[in-house]
Parts: structure tokens; C-alpha cells; sequence
């Protein structure tokens, strides 16, 4: 028999789903700007992330040696920014319209400083011997023309940008995480996240973090569908000038994301 704390966690999932669906449905502004554009197709249904998924649910031999150098790259590069992310999300908070938003936002950062940047310090540092607060020995393995262009962007929009800007990056980042993240996680990884695979080593066991709980867990739905509704009403209130520079921003980010998401590809 199911247990009551299990139903009540399916009908959240299913309360999740149908909040995400709608969020990003059709005829919704993130739809039509963001996620249903050809560029942000081409990052959320990548094969790169599938192949994440599959290489944390194999055995560790048979992981592909050039999957590993290829993840090593993209981790350092992501770890590279996400301070200027950061900060993004810090400006976002300051310049939001309504409690709500900032309290979800400031949640959210708070989650990334003890959850994910924690992991990446610990993880550079277990796996690959590298401290993370040596900005020189990171940039080494990662690629510094992706990350440079990456801070740059942040940086700019943090700066000057406006709520809908800076929302925009804050959604199309996360909303294109949670999309792939919905698509390829699976018991297996769970489990492997979870500990619950003898023997998994810690290089498998960051993969299956970075696929769940860090992207597509429920709480992690829960902020980004906020982050999402949240774009849709910032674009429905803003004028047509604060549109045509945030067309332009997500143009951006996507291109950006995309040669992100390259830095996976194993050839």
C-alpha cells in the first residue's frame, strides 16, 4: 500500500506539473519569447543532458573517458560565472515589484550560496584537487572564452538592466535547467544521488546531483514556475521599449546558454 506521505507527494508533483504547464503554455509571453523558440528547444532537449543522465546511471567503468574531460570543462566554467549570477539574482531581488517575488528570490539565492555553490567548491576540490577560491587554476579547466562572454552578460544586465530584464535571465536560465532536468531524470539517478548505489563513485554521484535534487527536484519546480509567472506579468505590465531590450537580453542569454550547454558534447 502507498503511504500517506507518498500520496501527498504525488499530488504535489501532479499540483507541480500542472503549475509548470501552465506557466509555459502556448499562449503565455515566456512561451512566445523564450521557451518555445528554436534556440531554446535547441539547449532544453540537447543530448547532452541525456547523456549526463545516463552516464550517472552506469557503472563506472563504462563511462566514457571523454564524457568525464568534458564534464570536468563544463562545471569549471559554470562555477566560473555563477558568482556573477549571483549577483544578478541579488539585483533582480533589490528591484522586484512585490514581496512575493522577493521572498521567492530570496530563497532561491540562498539555496544557491549553501546548496549548488557548495557543491561546486567541494566538488572541484574532491575530484580535481583544485581551490575554488584560485580563479587562475579554474579557469584552467573550463573554457574561459564561454565563461568570460557569460560574466560579461551578467554583469551588464545586472547593472543596467531593467525588472523584466533581469527577471527574464533569472526565468530562461532556470525554466531551460528545469525543463531538461524533468526529461531525463529517473530512479536510477535518484538513487545514485541518494546514495543508495554501493559503490558509486564521487564523480557519478555529482552528475546525479546535478540532475536531481539541484534541477529538477519539486522545490527547485516550485521556484522556477514562481520565476516564470513572475516574467509573464513583468512583460504583460512592461512598455514596448523595456520589451524590445528584453527580446534582445534573451536573445542573447540563449546563445550564450547554447554554447554553454556545447561545452558537454564529448567530441
Amino acid at each position: 500500500h502507498t503511504s500517506p506521505r507518498a500520496h501527498a507527494m504525488a499530488d504535489v508533483e501532479t499540483d507541480l506539473h500542472a503549475r509548470w504547464r501552465a506557466a509555459t503554455s502556448a499562449e503565455t509571453p515566456y512561451a512566445r519569447v523564450v521557451f518555445d523558440t528554436a534556440l531554446a528547444r535547441a539547449v532544453r532537449e540537447h543530448e547532452n543532458w541525456r547523456a549526463l543522465s545516463n552516464a550517472a546511471a552506469r557503472e563506472d567503468g563504462d563511462i566514457d573517458e571523454s564524457f568525464r574531460v568534458a564534464f570536468k570543462r563544463y562545471f569549471a566554467t559554470d562555477y566560473v560565472f555563477v558568482e556573477d549570477f549571483i549577483d544578478l539574482l541579488a539585483r533582480a531581488l533589490a528591484s522586484a515589484p512585490t514581496f512575493g517575488i522577493k521572498a521567492r528570490l530570496g530563497a532561491f539565492l540562498n539555496e544557491l550560496l549553501e546548496g549548488e555553490a557548495t557543491l561546486f567548491r567541494e566538488s572541484l576540490r574532491a575530484l580535481w584537487n583544485i581551490d575554488a577560491d584560485d580563479a587562475v587554476s579554474v579557469r584552467a579547466i573550463g573554457d574561459d572564452d564561454v565563461a568570460t562572454a557569460m560574466s560579461t552578460f551578467l554583469r551588464r544586465v545586472a547593472e543596467d538592466g531593467d525588472w523584466l530584464s533581469r527577471v527574464a535571465v533569472v526565468a530562461v536560465a532556470e525554466g531551460l535547467y528545469l525543463s531538461w532536468g524533468l526529461r531525463v531524470v529517473d530512479d536510477d539517478v535518484r538513487k545514485v544521488a541518494s546514495g543508495l548505489v554501493d559503490r558509486a563513485s564521487a564523480e557519478r554521484v555529482l552528475y546525479a546531483k546535478w540532475v536531481w535534487p539541484l534541477h529538477s527536484s519539486a522545490e527547485f519546480q516550485s521556484a522556477v514556475c514562481a520565476f516564470v509567472e513572475a516574467f509573464n506579468d513583468a512583460w504583460r505590465d512592461a512598455d514596448e521599449d523595456s520589451k524590445a531590450r528584453c527580446e534582445a537580453t534573451v536573445r542573447e542569454m540563449l546563445d550564450l546558454e547554447r554554447a554553454f550547454t556545447e561545452l558537454l558534447s564529448s567530441s
